[in-house]
């Protein structure tokens, strides 16, 4: 990379004997260089730019063409402490729903700029247009373990992550920068936020449950079962389970009766292995492998869907209108409404990691493009 940048400064003295030159190459950063070298590029540092790319056409199995063209960044970063932090007082990035996700921006040893820092995985975030990607923390080093959780404040991030310890499930306070370890046991992590942020429950191991008080930072086991499709909105407590939906009355933690999709088919064919809930809970999806099943928890109706017809929405907008994949190295978005989608690859360097999640789902009224309208 030096020995690059030093060819191009000495092109730019070369020219600079014109007269005609405005501005001296010595004023020049090497980034203000490299801009003026790949126009078509945007950098951000010496070491990262973002280029312009477009949505493709998807085939669907019905023939039909819902395939939306339109621009889409794409990242390029090999230097990620140059790239901007997600900043809770930046307004602007809060405009639209957003995403967070696992992302070790080099993966290829072999690349120049390769280190452990750049390889390892880091949380990152994006609007749902693809645009504002943020770093969020880089303050562990393991393997993404399961779905995060942001906080309905935006401010905390639950997590998990696999060392050499066993699987870490870690709260993030994106205001302090600190961080906090809430247990280290085995299991995939599930959490579930309060409606005003003030407490986390999360589960250790697949039947044990904490509740865990971000003032206090103690937690205490509780008698509820939770998974990676839960969300707390309006005093209930949804959990999308194996074969239905519970719900919880959160001021008296009465039970109330189950929404099961679990009906005339064997149990192989009805147990969910994917899950995922809208940010109201009003609506969720299954996926068992070979059906994908829709449920609305309020009339409690159940459609169930082939699976070669449908995109699983892993990510759930609210309402239930627009829904993505769970792994964002190639972002497929339905607008289940107005029956269009979007495809596009955000990223130029290495392959996306682990599972992404939704957050900030109010936003905009819950519309994940600013050009499509209710």
């Amino acid at each position: 990379m030096i020995k690059t940048i030093t060819s191009v400064i000495m092109a730019f003295l070369l020219i600079a004997c014109d007269s005609n030159v405005a501005e001296p190459v010595e004023n020049l950063s090497a980034e203000e260089i490299l801009q003026q070298q790949y126009p078509h590029r945007t950098y951000i540092g010496e070491h990262n730019y973002i280029e312009t790319t477009y949505s493709t056409k998807e085939v669907f199995n019905d023939g039909v063409d819902r395939s939306q063209i339109r621009e889409f960044p794409r990242y390029y970063i090999y230097q990620a402490k140059e790239w901007p932090r997600e900043d809770l007082d930046d307004a602007s990035s809060y405009d639209l729903p957003r995403i967070q996700f696992f992302w070790g921006n080099i993966g290829d040893e072999n690349h120049p700029l390769y280190n452990q820092y750049e390889g390892k995985e880091k949380i990152w975030s994006m609007k749902t247009d693809g645009t504002d990607l943020r770093l969020v923390t880089d303050d562990f080093f393991g393997i993404s373990k399961g779905k995060m959780v942001r906080s309905p404040n935006n401010r905390y991030l639950a997590y998990g992550y696999a060392d050499e310890n066993g699987t870490n499930k870690a709260v993030y306070d994106l205001k302090t920068g600190e961080s906090y370890i809430l247990a280290n046991r085995r299991g995939t992590p599930s959490f579930v936020w309060a409606e005003d942020s003030s407490y986390l429950y999360f589960a250790d191991t697949k039947r044990i449950v904490y509740k865990w008080d971000v003032e206090t930072k103690e937690k205490e086991r509780v008698d509820i079962y939770i998974s990676e499709g839960s969300v707390m909105y309006d005093d209930l407590l949804y959990v999308a389970a194996d074969f239905g939906i519970r719900l919880i009355n959160m001021i008296d933690m009465e039970r109330k009766p189950s929404i099961s999709w679990y009906v005339d088919m064997p149990i192989k064919d009805a147990a969910a292995k994917s899950r995922s809930i809208s940010p109201t809970g009003r609506y969720a999806w299954a996926s068992s492998g070979k059906y994908g099943f829709e449920i609305d928890t309020h009339t409690g109706e159940v459609i169930r869907h082939e699976m070669y017809t449908f995109l699983m929405p892993h990510l759930l907008g609210v309402g239930g209108r627009f829904g993505a994949n769970e792994k964002v190295t190639t972002m497929n978005v339905r607008d289940f409404k107005k029956d269009l989608a979007w495809k596009w690859r955000p990223f130029g360097t290495n392959r996306v990691l682990g599972v992404a999640s939704l957050y900030n789902g109010f936003a905009n009224n819950g519309l994940w493009f600013k050009e499509i309208g209710l």
